[in-house]
Formats: C-alpha cells, sequence, structure tokens
C-alpha cells in the first residue's frame, strides 16, 4: 500500500518548517512575522488550484491577519525614523 500525501499536508509541512527555521534564524519577531507572511503568501499562490475551498479560506485568514500584523510593524518603523 502506498502512502500519498495530500496537497494540504504538502502545505503544512512546508509552513510549519518554514515557520520552524524563520524562528530559528530572525533575529527580531518583527523579521519572523515578515517571513511568515512571506512563506504564507508562497503557499497561497502555489496551492491554490490544488487545495479545496475551505482550506484556501483558511490559509487566507491566516494571510490577512498576518498583513494586518505587518502593516503595524511598518507604521512602528516609519515612526521610529521619524522621531528620531
Amino acid at each position: 500500500m502506498v502512502n500519498v500525501m495530500r496537497v494540504e499536508d504538502h502545505i503544512i509541512l512546508f509552513l510549519s518548517l518554514w515557520a520552524i527555521l524563520s524562528a530559528l534564524l530572525s533575529p527580531s519577531v518583527d523579521i519572523f512575522l515578515t517571513l511568515l507572511l512571506i512563506g504564507s503568501l508562497i503557499c497561497l499562490e502555489v496551492a491554490d488550484f490544488f487545495i479545496n475551498k475551505k482550506s484556501k479560506e483558511i490559509l487566507k485568514s491566516i494571510v490577512y491577519i498576518l498583513i494586518i500584523i505587518f502593516a503595524f510593524i511598518v507604521v512602528k518603523k516609519v515612526y521610529e525614523i521619524l522621531v528620531k
């Protein structure tokens, strides 16, 4: 019997490895969250046609949350630059 991984399983595996590597290699939380956003966007773009609608909506929700966090990071960095 051959065990075949579904596309959703590959996405979960990729995002997990991406998050672990990003956490280990990034010097700050801001960079970690930015890298997590990049990995999520890559998964959403590559797997768009291969995953079902429910999985796609969950992944989009994660991306939206990370985009909001990224916007706060950008505003914080711009504020730090303007204060100096």
